[in-house]
Formats: structure tokens, C-alpha cells, sequence
């Protein structure tokens, strides 16, 4: 009797466990992202992110008002850090197709306003998902450019002006690799403005043989 007690027991005990294949499906389904949710948060990302930089930069005609309008970008780019980054680590960069264009640059631009360590980090899962067509292949040219520059290194695509370049200050494009190509380079990702257009966009001056800053 005992023994037939304990067999029922068991069996019991099984069919109270989940099945392995219950288990993993519950498991993918709360690792499944709420795209609905994500594009919303992430558009309120894009309009904070922009709203701070879409202004009439004539009116900023000083190096304290520069400065000051500077320190408020950080703030705002530091806060944005802090909702969006969690979500990259939680379902790596998310595919436009699901979330649409205006959060899939939110994301592009929270990362490109960050350091060297974060682009560093998230620019291989964008390049991987330009390829598909899931991600901005010119805004991954962009932040390739950008990371290059933070390393000290000559840019691909002369997308990068900074004023550091030369003593004097002046807003330059960041040296380039490979100069005589690059505009072949900026047309294959899908840029349609030479790297003199860019220049002249970003009121940069550009030198073909610009030499990296000591």
C-alpha cells in the first residue's frame, strides 16, 4: 500500500510540473519585445533629443552661451542614455521594421551623442542590421566616423567636422582615409552629397590633405 501510495504521489508531483517545452515557451513570450510600447517611448526619445539641437545657432554667438548650451545637450543626452541603453541590452538594437523610422534614429542618436566605450559597444549590431536593410546604413557610416574620430584615427565617410583639427579653431572636416575614394565610399552606403557638399552643409572647411591633430 505504501508503495502505491508513493507511486501516485509522484505522478502527482509530475503533472504539477510545467513540461520543458511549456517552460520555454513562457520563457520566450516574456523575452518577446512590446514593439507598440518601445516606438512610443523611443519617439518621445527622438523629440527630446532633437528639440535641444533643432535651434537657431546664430543666436549662440558667444563662447559662454556655446558653452553653456553645450552642458544642457550633455544633460539631456545623459538622461536619454538612461532609457534607452537599457533597452539595446535587453533586445539588442531593435529592427526598424518593427519599431519604424523616427525610433529607429532615436536610437541611432542617443548612441552617436555618447562616448567612445557605448558606440564602441552597441556600432557592431547597427552595421549588422544596416546589412539587412533593418538599420540606417548612412547613420552607420556616421557613427563609424565618429567612433574613428574619438579614437584619434582618419574617417572613412567625412562625416565628422570638429575644431580642434588646427591651433586655430576653425570648424574642419575630420582627416580622412583613403581621400581619393571617399566619395565612392559615401556613394556605395548611400550618401547622395560629396564630401565638399557635406563641408559646405556643416560650414566646415575641408582640406583633401588635412593631417590628424597632434
Amino acid at each position: 500500500m505504501k508503495i502505491k501510495q508513493s507511486i501516485i504521489i509522484l505522478f502527482l508531483l509530475a503533472g504539477c510540473q510545467p513540461s520543458v517545452d511549456n517552460a520555454y515557451d513562457t520563457s520566450v513570450k516574456e523575452q518577446q519585445p512590446d514593439y507598440a510600447a518601445l516606438k512610443r517611448e523611443l519617439e518621445e526619445v527622438y523629440d527630446i533629443d532633437q528639440s535641444v539641437r533643432n535651434i537657431d545657432w546664430d543666436t549662440i554667438s558667444s563662447p559662454e552661451s556655446s558653452m553653456t548650451h553645450s552642458k544642457k545637450m550633455m544633460a539631456v543626452d545623459s538622461v536619454n542614455q538612461t532609457r534607452v541603453v537599457p533597452i539595446i541590452e535587453q533586445y539588442g538594437w531593435l529592427p526598424k521594421s518593427k519599431i519604424g523610422e523616427k525610433a529607429a534614429s532615436a536610437i541611432f542618436y542617443v548612441v552617436q551623442h555618447s562616448n567612445t566605450e557605448t558606440i564602441e559597444k552597441y556600432l557592431p549590431q547597427m552595421e549588422e542590421l544596416a546589412k539587412k536593410g533593418e538599420a540606417s546604413a548612412t547613420d552607420a557610416a556616421k557613427m563609424r566616423d565618429r567612433l574613428l574620430m574619438f579614437q584619434g584615427k582618419k574617417q572613412l565617410y567625412g562625416t565628422q567636422a570638429a575644431s580642434w583639427v588646427r591651433p586655430e579653431g576653425n570648424q574642419v572636416i575630420w582627416p580622412i582615409e583613403d581621400v581619393e575614394n571617399v566619395n565612392k565610399r559615401r556613394k556605395e552606403v548611400g550618401f547622395t552629397a560629396t564630401v565638399e557638399e557635406n563641408a559646405e552643409r556643416l560650414r566646415a572647411e575641408f582640406d583633401p590633405n588635412e593631417e590628424l591633430p597632434n
